[in-house]
């Protein structure tokens, strides 16, 4: 039996970028199989506020007008949370976008996770024979969007299949990349790349891969990293590591010559490398020093272009 509601609470949903992404095969029904490795970030951050609500069921809203309030991530979760156990709590939650749009930094998938395990926490509070299992919860999650049971996790993890297949990454692991101690600059130009376009972009560029899917193993292989020019890449074996790359870059840098213009001011800038993150349209940069990174952080904000700091 349901209890009284529970006070209101705030939910932080951080985000992520990919710190590699290939593109490995297409499958028969058309969906992509990848190879990604997912970076967990707290900034930037979108802010869920949950409170009761009178009644079963969820009360949406949301800052950024264009979030439909019946058809988002953040509906879904409980739809599919509330299908799975039978617990439909009153809720009305209130999204704080903050996470741009189109920025390729799952923000949606991360909203989702994030009511997810709120409202896992609250049935075992108010309805303990309900509580879903760990499993169940991450089915839900995949059945909401791809990135959503990654949002579940507490660390890095690499992706494989169509990016459903999460395997957690030990921090020892991501030092081994020549990650540890870095400063990462995370830039988020006022623009959005959308994944669905990204896709069939690619398709385009690859009608091998895209129509045969053992050549499209073949082609993946065949993938280097995306340098914006000759004359900028930089001589640090860091940058021509094999798995600094992601497979959307030269499509999205051709439409989007202003994405491919701000990873050449990163690397100009001092950066041991740079790249897109998932679809874009953000970008991330490491540094060595943290004045460096700072510097170049504060640039980008005077060129109206969001950015972010975090130390590795």
């Amino acid at each position: 039996m349901i209890t009284a509601p529970s006070p209101a609470v705030t939910l932080r949903a951080g985000c992520k970028v990919n710190l590699y992404l290939r593109i490995t095969g297409v499958r028969p029904d058309g969906y992509h199989e990848l190879d990604t490795l997912f970076l967990p970030l707290p900034e930037p951050h979108d802010l869920l506020h949950v409170a009761p609500h009178a009644g079963e069921g969820i009360c949406f809203t949301c800052t950024e007008p264009d979030v439909a309030p019946a058809r988002n991530t953040v509906v879904a979760a409980y739809e599919g949370f509330a299908m799975a156990t039978g617990f439909r709590p009153g809720l009305g939650v209130h999204l704080e976008k903050r996470i741009p749009h189109g920025a390729g930094l799952g923000g949606g998938s991360a909203d989702a996770a994030a009511l997810l395990r709120h409202l896992a926490a609250l049935c075992l509070k108010q309805a303990p024979d309900m509580v879903p299992t760990p499993e169940t919860l991450r089915t839900i999650a995949a059945k909401v969007g791809a990135d959503v049971p990654f949002f579940l996790m507490d660390g890095p993890a690499r992706a494989t299949g169509i990016g459903d297949e999460l395997t957690p990454v030990p921090h020892g692991e991501l030092a081994g990349l020549g990650l540890a101690g870095m400063h990462l600059v995370l830039a988020c130009p006022p623009l959005r790349v959308s994944t669905p376009w990204a896709y069939r972009a690619w398709d385009a560029a690859n009608p091998a891969c895209a129509h045969d899917a053992p050549e499209a193993g073949r082609c993946a292989k065949s993938l280097r990293p995306c340098l914006t020019s000759e004359s900028l890449e930089d001589r640090n074996p860091l940058s021509r590591s094999p798995w600094l790359t992601n497979s959307f870059e030269p499509v999205v840098f051709q439409t989007h010559g202003t994405l491919r213009r701000t990873k050449e001011f990163l690397l100009r800038r001092g950066a041991c490398a740079a790249l897109m993150s998932g679809s874009g349209a953000s970008l991330f940069a490491l540094f060595r020093k943290h004045g460096t990174a700072r510097d170049v952080a504060e640039a980008l904000r005077n060129d109206n272009i969001a950015a972010f700091l975090h130390a590795l």
